[in-house]
């Protein structure tokens, strides 16, 4: 049996199991100490969360590091970089160099999202040659190769857990058969292959590691939802460790072209089906097989005469079954050319719309992942999918496949847009290795892949009648690091994370307009799933989104995208993130002479923060009742420019012209959001200013400029 999720149940809470033997806590290092000696070499914005459980750090982030003098081209390069920065970073996280094997490297394309583009590799933890559950470090590198974060899930001192299993797989898997019929009543019926894994395991307030035969177990049986558990069998006794769920249960008591539901609705008689096409959908002609490509077209190359084709709901990314009976198919003659036009599903039957719905679906999966982030291979395998299951008012996920309900107890057929996605997404969160905690991140997740790529709030409408099952627009409070699941349900707890992350993409939708906002939301999403492995609703998630949105290598000064992130964080109860702004410099370049004295000097007033919106310009000792304005730009020079200089560099933007006062004092007010000629600043840049103006020496109309100040805006 594949991997699967904890889901529905959460975890269960069993009496009378042995504890872990005690141990000693292991020597925790200094990370003061250690962050001391890093910000003297790599710069004062570094910051590192601390996981409490280990003592160890479980992100290092906020600047960037190792600035290289080649910016690395390739996948390999950064490979090659990424191996020579773990060293240098085991005394922080406690993972060693050698224990860590590379997974995975993902090009994230964050300059589409207004941000810079940056790489992540993933390393698993292995202890000769047994895997640590759920042990992973993620490295974030700019695209011209500086470290930027460093986040560990992995367990220190794991080399000091056995790797010797008293027991072998054969007592491994009757053990956990025994188990298994302890926990639930039941015999299970569908046995996984058990794994040798150190398991981490909480003891104390401490994290753990135990050798551990982990076992998935399903029991099902006709007209019954189906029970699966995945149970950590104790390698040297028997005993049962830790038990998770496998079945994951979608809650609330449920072209080549075909018939299909449109939109995020159900089939119902007030959405009745559609002609759409079937993308990537399995042509088979005798021992040949074809599969239609994105707009559902197809080809058999070098055939002339007539052909007969049968198409079913199966394809490159996506197998579906009709658990009843037989699966839909249609066989038919094709004829030599491009003209056959092919209906699936011609009379909308109750019985193949939801086969339709669950191809379809699920390969639009795939394709919106690769068009957001198109070296991102995660959804890149076959998503089996069962429909009308029996039962109803339900759907659920088991490791291997995802399944549904056909219409009943007053549900719609749960084969359908937000609610495929939500179960595909729990496929997903395993594949993307952030696994499914018991405090509710799981299900929260599952709907963040329904929420942004259907991008509506709501997951599962109309569920039953006018209800629907969850929407991003709820108010359910984060309870903190110390207590995320404070609810007492995975889907209720699951709300703090889709609430946030919808307010998150509904923010960047109203700053930047509905199409540029979803991209961003998307890119920093699939970015965020590839470069961290959270498992766990906690506030560093929304530190792991600036770190991403970022674009300097500072997150201290904030990110283009921060206010939107932040509020949409803090809207739900995320402590959220305080920024600092640097001091703007001023008096640099050049200070000339003019007939009111040595020169003018450019100074401000009010914050060069984005959010304050009340930064103004003020320059002095220009001489009285003088025409002038100010200019600014993202680039220096030095030229001579009258009887002064120009400091900026082009192309760069003026402002409206004005006149000094009595005094020799010439201001103006920047509007963030209505800068002249059409400029844009955002958090993150560095602007040059200078002012220029009119005078007379000696007879002589001349003009001249102040000093020039550079600005570091934030949010």
């Amino acid at each position: 049996m594949n991997p699967s999720i904890r889901c529905f149940f959460g975890l269960a809470l069993l009496s009378g199991l042995p504890l872990l033997a005690q141990t000693s806590p292991a020597p925790r290092p200094d990370l003061n100490a250690w962050m001391d000696a890093w910000r003297a070499q790599h710069g004062s914005s570094w910051a590192v969360a601390l996981d409490a459980q280990t003592g160890y750090a479980e992100m290092l982030y906020g600047g960037s590091a190792f600035p290289i003098p080649s910016e690395p081209r390739t996948d390999e390069d950064f490979v090659v970089l990424g191996a020579q920065r773990l060293p240098g970073l085991a005394e922080l996280t406690g993972i060693p160099a050698n224990q860590l094997e590379f997974v995975r490297t993902v090009f994230l394309p964050l300059g589409q999202a207004g941000s810079s583009d940056k790489q992540t590799i993933r390393y698993r933890q292995v202890v000769n040659g047994i895997p640590v559950q759920g042990g992973f470090v993620n490295v974030l590198f700019a695209a011209t190769g500086e470290l930027l974060s460093v986040q560990s899930t992995g367990l220190p001192q794991a080399a000091d857990v056995g790797t010797l299993p008293a027991l072998d797989q054969q007592d491994g898997l009757g053990f956990a058969r025994q188990r298994f019929e302890e926990v639930t009543g039941l015999e299970a019926n569908h046995l996984g292959t058990p794994e040798l894994v150190i398991a981490q395991l909480e003891q104390n307030g401490r994290r753990v590691g135990k050798l551990s035969w982990k076992v998935e177990l399903m029991h099902e049986m006709a007209d019954a939802e189906p029970v699966g558990k995945r149970l950590f069998i104790d390698a040297a006794t028997g005993a049962l460790l830790k038990t998770e769920e496998t079945v994951h249960h979608f809650d609330v008591g449920g072209n080549v072209k075909s018939y299909a539901s449109p939109g995020t609705l159900p089939d119902s008689s007030t959405n009745p089906e559609t002609l759409q096409n079937m993308p990537r959908l399995r042509c088979q002609a005798g021992a040949t097989t074809v599969y239609t490509d994105l707009n559902g077209n197809f080809n058999f190359p070098g055939v002339n005469s007539n052909l007969s084709v049968t198409f079913t709901y199966v394809g490159n990314y996506a197998s579906v079954n009709y658990s009843p009976g037989a699966d839909y198919s249609l066989a038919q003659t094709c004829t030599p050319g491009s003209g056959n036009v092919i209906t699936l599903n011609p009379t909308s039957g109750a019985t193949i719309t939801p086969q339709a719905n669950a191809f379809l679906v699920s390969t639009m999966m795939r394709d919106w992942v690769r068009s957001i982030i198109p070296t991102d291979n995660t959804a890149d395998f076959v998503t089996v999918a069962n429909v009308n299951v029996s039962g109803s008012c339900n759907a659920f996920y088991n490791g291997n496949s995802i399944n549904f309900y056909p219409a009943g107890g007053g549900c719609v057929n749960t084969s359908y847009s937000t609610v495929i996605t939500h179960e595909q997404g729990h496929w997903l969160n395993d594949r993307y290795s952030s696994g499914n905690g018991g405090d509710g991140y799981g299900e929260g997740n599952a709907d963040n892949f329904a929420m942004y790529m259907w991008d509506t709030p709501v997951v599962g409408a109309n569920f039953s009648g006018n209800s629907f099952i969850r929407t991003g627009t709820n108010t359910r409070q984060f309870c903190g690091d110390s207590n995320p699941g404070c609810y007492g349900q995975v889907h209720t707890d699951g709300e703090v994370l889709m609430g946030a992350c919808w307010k998150v993409r509904n923010n960047l939708n109203t700053a930047l307009g509905n199409s540029a906002g979803d991209l961003r939301a998307n890119t920093l999403f699939l970015s965020w799933m590839n470069s961290y492995n959270q498992g766990t609703i906690r506030s560093i998630i929304e530190t792991q989104w600036i770190t991403l949105d970022d674009n300097n290598g500072n997150i201290t000064d904030g990110s283009p995208n921060f206010t939107a992130i932040d509020t949409g964080f803090r809207t739900q109860g995320f402590p959220g993130l305080t920024v600092t702004c640097p001091t703007p410099i001023t008096g640099s370049c050049t200070q000339s002479p003019n007939s009111a004295g040595p020169g003018a000097t450019l100074g401000y007033s009010g914050q060069n923060k984005i959010s304050t919106n009340n930064f103004q310009l003020v320059a002095i000792g220009l001489p009285p009742n003088k025409t002038g304005l100010f200019f600014f730009g993202q680039n220096q020079t030095l030229v001579p420019l009258g009887s002064g200089f120009r400091c900026v560099n082009s192309p760069f933007f003026r402002t409206p012209a004005t006149t000094s006062n009595a005094f020799g004092d010439l201001t103006y007010a920047l509007n963030l959001n209505a800068l002249p000629g059409g400029a844009s600043i955002t958090a993150g840049q560095t602007w040059f200013f200078q002012a220029w103006f009119r005078d007379n020496v000696g007879g002589t109309t001349t003009t001249n400029t102040s000093t020039m100040m550079e600005v570091k805006w934030c949010q």
